[in-house]
């Protein structure tokens, strides 16, 4: 059971009961997530099962997609609807071009304060586990990466929103943020992922349904680990070459045998290293070679020889 599941994530539960769900129903040794979703939010959770789980570190790194709803004029303890109210102020007539004017303030690599209710760490301790004693501590702020926001509605005191964004981003602390700069508070109403680690909604399945296929259905719709790296470009290895890799050595290779310009491949580059029936053997980085130009370097082997 070696793949990636995408799972459609309801209200109401948290990312972690996801994952131990999944295990059960797909008897898998080794899961997690990639990444977070809230109680509230609902979406794309997709689950890394057995060696897919080597995987995380890379996919990781890749975007997600959000449409988010803002509700202004009220500020919760949590900065989303599932906190305890903390202040409540008259919302102003507010047009979506002058949301719009703002929404370049939280664009590209800004800084962000973790929210005291987050996963974050302060001195061993998780955020939120301070929170719930009533300590407040100071945060370091941290950078963060939003690629794109838009505004795709306002029908007051609702704000929707459209945010593309890098990892590490906190939906909560933005719409806290938005809700600041427009002069009457806001805080997260509503949240749907609707794509995560290069997975969308459209491969996603509820745990209802899951629950009620068989295991057949259920390991079918499991994404083995070359198609979930599947836009990443791919070296086939033939023969005693999938021995070579598996061990940890690195190929000599070019860009036609990456199906690539030599102008589109770069240092650190991730390629696919597969075998001959498409078994990710490994995830290699391209590195130059004054010798030889370009050697593809295994980074993680999911296989032994």
């Amino acid at each position: 059971m070696d793949g990636v599941m995408v799972i459609n994530k309801h209200p109401g539960i948290t990312s972690t009961k996801v994952v131990e769900r999944v295990k059960r129903l797909l008897k898998a040794k080794k899961a997690g997530h990639l990444g977070t979703l809230d109680p509230m939010a609902k979406g794309v959770l997709p689950i890394c099962l057995g060696k897919a789980t080597k995987l995380a570190p890379f996919l990781m790194e890749r975007e997600k997609e959000y449409l988010a709803t803002i509700k202004l004029g009220i500020t919760t303890e949590t900065h989303d609807r599932e906190g305890a109210v903390v202040k409540e102020s008259p919302v102003p007539e507010i047009s979506k071009g002058e949301v719009e004017d703002i929404l370049p303030r939280f664009t590209g690599e800004i800084h962000q304060i973790p929210p005291m209710y987050s996963a974050a760490r302060y001195k061993g301790k998780r955020l939120y586990q301070l929170a719930r004693k009533g300590e407040v501590v100071e945060r370091k702020p941290k950078k963060v990466m939003i690629h794109e926001l838009g505004c795709l509605e306002v029908n007051l005191p609702l704000v929707r929103v459209y945010i593309r964004c890098g990892k590490g981003v906190y939906i909560r602390q933005l719409a806290a943020d938005i809700g600041e700069t427009l002069g009457c508070g806001g805080t997260l109403w509503d949240l749907v992922r609707t794509k995560a680690c290069g997975f969308t909604l459209n491969e996603a399945v509820t745990l209802n349904e899951l629950r009620e296929m068989t295991m057949e259905e259920r390991q079918h719709l499991v994404i083995p680990l070359a198609q979930a790296v599947k836009d990443t470009p791919a070296i086939s290895l033939a023969g005693r070459l999938r021995w070579w890799v598996a061990m940890g050595n690195p190929l000599i290779t070019t860009p036609q045998e990456l199906g690539l310009r030599r102008d589109e491949v770069r240092e650190g580059m991730l390629v696919r290293m597969v075998d001959q029936e498409g078994e990710l053997v490994a995830l290699g980085e391209m590195v130059k070679s004054p010798e030889h130009h370009w050697l593809c370097r295994p980074r993680r082997v999911f296989y032994a020889p």
